[in-house]
């Protein structure tokens, strides 16, 4: 994924274990050319940093309204 295609809120499937998070933080660089992003996994109490390749962003119809998606929060809590 993309530095520029990251934003805040975003939901996003990380490939290593194959679950859901949401991006809480801005993509950082590092040395070697690897961009690291801050995620939170869904349900969860769990923050890790990940690499960017290793995140790919959910169908537009499972994102928040905030970033452009048709997912709301009650839906989500009550889903």
């Amino acid at each position: 994924m993309k530095s520029s295609d990251i934003k805040l809120g975003l939901r996003v499937r990380v490939l290593p274990n194959d679950l859901i998070a949401v991006v809480v933080g801005t993509p950082e660089y590092h040395t070697g050319g690897a961009t690291l992003t801050r995620i939170k996994y869904e349900n969860s109490t769990r923050y890790e940093y990940m690499i960017n390749k290793q995140l790919v962003a959910l169908p537009l119809a499972e994102q928040f309204e905030g970033v452009g998606g048709q997912l709301k929060v009650e839906d989500k809590q009550n889903g």
